[in-house]
């Protein structure tokens, strides 16, 4: 694969995306071509996402774009369908027809949480919620369909860029500052990762023809409570403003998993990398946060 390359990103507009682009864009030695969101291109479209490939021709697409509100996508299963699987197959059919590698994040709400210690790739995978099964699906699709992919499940993400109604960091801020308190469940537990770190990743894969299904995560794991107090300490609030809660509790519309760690032994053997742990990378990603939101 040549050290130039010219790639597409959908979903610039997502905190993923956001990252993934940004950083891409600051090693200086991409082309990168953003899709922000559908009024760029309707990725249900099938005859419109063939002829913007066809005639872009990128040697890599990294398809960040798709519903990620679990909730809603529990209330809305046809649509979250759509957004999830199909656009998804749409991408994969332009990726295959010009011979573009892909890049694809999954999720590890395709497990049931019952196994109670580290995912391996390989585990059979189990969703609780409509959110879960379309992404499984969609990596069925992109393993049916394209040989030269790259699927990296993702846990919970936290970033400092993107769209702020569907940045945590960003929620979580506009309650603490107003001195609102959190509820958040104490027994939900997973790893979770920094976006820009995800980026990283994508990028060295993508120079690879390691192609495969991958978990990747920042080191360590933790509840959900245990995250957003971290995140209120590094953001400069008091803890005691998240309050943690048994997952039953909160009533949310979709069903969680209790246990999605993952484990990234196979990405660290494969790329030689092994990633910081959560905690470094959420205290730089608040740092940066606080620059651009809390001057």
């Amino acid at each position: 694969m040549p050290e130039t390359l010219k790639v597409l990103v959908t979903g610039t507009n997502g905190v993923l995306g956001s990252d993934v682009a940004f950083h891409l864009r600051s090693k200086g030695k991409y082309e990168v071509v953003e899709i922000k969101g559908r009024s760029q291109l309707n990725i249900l479209d099938p005859q419109k996402v063939m002829d913007f490939v066809v005639n872009l021709r990128p040697e890599v697409i990294i398809h960040c774009a798709g519903t990620h509100d679990i909730d809603w996508a529990e209330e809305h299963p046809l649509d979250a369908f759509l957004n999830i699987v199909v656009g998804t197959r749409n991408i994969v059919n332009a990726a295959a027809k010009v011979g573009a590698v892909l890049v694809y994040p999954g999720s590890d709400y395709i497990f049931d949480g019952l196994k109670n210690e580290p995912y391996l790739e390989h585990d059979i995978a189990n969703p609780v919620n409509v959110y879960g099964k379309c992404k499984l699906a969609a990596e069925n699709v992109i393993k049916e369909l394209l040989p030269q992919h790259f699927i990296f499940r993702l846990p919970i993400l936290f970033g400092a860029r993107g769209d702020p109604t569907r940045n945590i960091i960003f929620q979580l801020y506009e309650k603490l500052r107003l001195g609102q308190k959190i509820q958040v469940a104490y027994d939900q537990v997973s790893s979770c990762a920094y976006t820009y770190d995800v980026a990283i990743a994508f990028e060295q894969a993508m120079k690879t023809y390691f192609y495969g299904t991958y978990n990747f995560s920042n080191n360590g794991s933790c509840s959900r409570y245990e995250l957003y107090r971290e995140i209120a300490i590094s953001l400069g609030f008091s803890q005691d403003l998240v309050e943690g809660r048994p997952s039953a509790d909160l009533k949310r519309k979709a069903k969680r998993p209790k246990y999605t760690v993952l484990s990234i032994t196979n990405y660290e053997k494969t790329f030689g990398v092994a990633p910081r742990m959560w905690k470094d990378a959420l205290h730089e990603c608040a740092r940066t946060f606080r620059e651009t939101y809390m001057k």
